[in-house]
């Protein structure tokens, strides 16, 4: 994790928007986007979706309860997801072995 990235180990109540670089070991109750340029490392837990917008990063060791919804940034997936949506060609998005991932669009 970077020296300049904030740190949350609380609970934030969504919907949130997310424009600095973060990391989550808390709760987010209800949905989170990431702004372009933004990167999250999730630790914690979404209750939500996830909304990944262009040329923003998440890296989920973590969990999301909802969707990962990626418009053109990076995801790379660890942790649990329930459904994975790539809306973008720009879109990429990894699920590493260990992932646990119910669908994916």
């Amino acid at each position: 994790m970077k020296d300049d990235m904030r740190r949350v180990d609380d609970k934030l109540q969504g919907p949130v928007l997310i424009e600095e670089d973060l990391a989550v070991h808390g709760i987010v109750t209800g949905d989170a986007t990431l702004s372009s340029g933004a990167k999250l490392v999730l630790h914690g837990t979404i209750t939500g979706d996830l909304i990944i917008e262009p040329r923003a990063k998440a890296i989920i060791h973590g969990t999301v309860n909802g969707m990962v919804i990626n418009d053109g940034g990076r995801a790379e997936i660890f942790g649990t997801v329930d459904v994975i949506m790539d809306r973008s060609p720009e879109a990429v998005t990894v699920v590493d072995p260990v992932a646990s991932v119910r669908v994916r669009r």
